[in-house]
């Protein structure tokens, strides 16, 4: 009996063991990845991949087992201990080697066709992030440019959430030595789409590439006019109101490097919606989205202390409504997350007959959802801008009891109504959002201030920019990536 439990045990532990060492081999692969091209992946031995011989292991122990006698299992179980161990070391020596030749393997990969020809490039950081949605906001126009171009990114978490394409690859830049130079020969632009203090490194490494400022939304806060903007070459903006944002919070920078691009991720409306007052009696769409509290307090505008309040109100209004409620994606690893989701679960408990509430997928597009809505309920954010564009009603949260004088540096705000800090007069606001809408005329005349491109095709104003750039380059032929390193 003991042998045949011995041999029971010494069969799941070559099994388990090949498993492990096969996922392991993996996990490395992924882990050192220098691009999302497969052919620049380390290979791993065919003694960590191969299941053949983890089969083998089995037969021995199962045959070993079959005689039930003690020293072909002693025989058995040594073969097992070598094999493992000599597994393991391959292991560890894999991955020594595997980190060793990124560079060389980033190398192979500026060689592919794509690439070395691409002359567009996208640089992307952000590790508090779970998702780079800063990032793919920008692939659609991106990719209605017809150009090739490259994706940098920082943390390879993040590769997996850009899709397969035949315009793009992604390149994984995590490992690069310090002040090595990974831009494709043939670079000619790189875009950014936030401030993070990295995006330096890779301008004062590239001065002969044009830099451009993309961010990932217009807003009337502290990161839309943040003074490191002045190290880019060029500034891409929605419209005037980006322009004189920096001027009125004495951020001085030139005029030529502004481009007014309009926000090409953002459709012109198409239906009666952005134009008329709503149909009494129609059920409605209101979408509540809250921004994240930042990294410090002036630029602090987060309602999500605040939501169970402002749904409360927002279900109780007496109007026939769906409800949706998308918070920040940020918000979800906030300490407070829980308490918040409780107190929502709690205010949206028992809604009134005709209401319905969800909480939107964390994954569900924004600008889906401002198609999708009648009214939307946000704080001071892009979000605010990005919808003035749909001419629709919106209301703005009001967390922080903010004074005239505070609202004068704000002027997306003024096309919309500013809930009561305790959010009591949202049923009344709704009432007129749904109803008469009586700052439709001013909401119109703050678009045309907030988007330079509105009123033209979709993406045009940013494809001009960015073909503008690329004809306009004369650079000299850049050394090869292997002679930089030598040098």
């Amino acid at each position: 009996m003991l042998i045949i439990f011995i041999h029971m045990a010494l069969t799941a532990a070559v099994l388990g063991t090949d498993f492990w060492c096969r996922r392991k081999s993996t996990a490395n692969r992924r882990a050192t990845a220098a691009s999302s091209l497969p052919h620049s992946d380390f290979k791993s031995p065919a003694e960590l991949r191969n299941p053949a011989l983890g089969a083998l292991l089995v037969t021995i122990a199962v045959m070993a087992g079959g005689a039930l006698s003690l020293w072909p299992m002693a025989v058995s179980a040594l073969c097992f201990v070598g094999f493992t161990a000599l597994r393991l070391g391959l292991l560890r020596m894999t991955t020594t080697a595997a980190r060793r030749s990124y560079v060389m393997r980033y190398a192979s990969a500026l060689d592919v066709p794509k690439i070395k020809s691409a002359r567009i490039a996208l640089y992307f950081t952000e590790p508090r992030l779970a998702t780079p949605y800063q990032a793919t906001m920008w692939l659609e126009p991106l990719i209605a440019l017809n150009e090739p171009f490259v994706i940098l990114l920082k943390e390879r978490k993040h590769l997996k959430h850009f899709p397969k394409s035949d315009l793009y690859e992604v390149l994984l830049v995590s490992d690069m030595p310090a002040n090595t130079p990974f831009l494709p020969d043939s670079t000619e632009v790189v875009f950014y789409v936030n401030n993070c203090m990295a995006n330096l490194n890779v301008i004062k490494a590239n001065p002969n590439v044009t830099h451009v400022q993309l961010l990932h939304g217009d807003s009337d806060k502290p990161p839309s006019y943040n003074p490191m903007s002045a190290v880019y070459d060029h500034l891409f903006v929605a419209g005037e109101m980006a322009i004189d944002r920096y001027a009125r919070n004495g951020v001085a920078i030139s005029p030529d490097k502004f481009r007014i691009v309009g926000r090409p991720q953002l459709a012109a409306p198409q239906n009666s919606k952005a134009s008329q007052p709503p149909s009494t009696g129609a059920r409605k769409t209101v979408v509540y989205m809250t921004t994240w509290a930042g990294m410090f307090e002036d630029s602090n505008f987060c309602s999500l202390p605040q939501a169970h309040d402002i749904l409360h109100h927002t279900v109780q209004s007496g109007q026939p409504i769906d409800v949706i409620f998308k918070p920040h994606p940020v918000s979800f690893r906030d300490p407070s997350w829980s308490d918040v989701q409780a107190k929502v679960g709690a205010a949206t408990a028992a809604l009134p007959a005709g209401v319905t509430f969800r909480m939107a997928d964390p994954s569900e597009d924004p600008f889906a959802l401002y198609e999708a809505a009648d009214v939307l309920i946000t704080d001071i954010s892009s979000t605010v801008i990005d919808y003035l564009y749909t001419g629709k009603p919106y209301i703005v949260t009001n967390p922080h009891d903010y004074t005239d004088a505070f609202l004068e540096a704000y002027p997306s705000v003024e096309g919309g109504h500013l809930a009561a800090p305790d959010a009591a007069n949202l049923p009344e606001l709704l009432a007129d959002c749904l109803g008469a809408d009586q700052l439709a005329a001013k909401r119109i005349k703050l678009r045309l201030y907030a988007f330079g491109d509105f009123g033209r095709p979709q993406q045009e104003a940013f494809q001009e920019a960015c073909h503008a750039l690329l004809k306009s380059q004369d650079l000299p032929q850049k050394k090869p990536l292997a002679e930089q390193q030598a040098a």
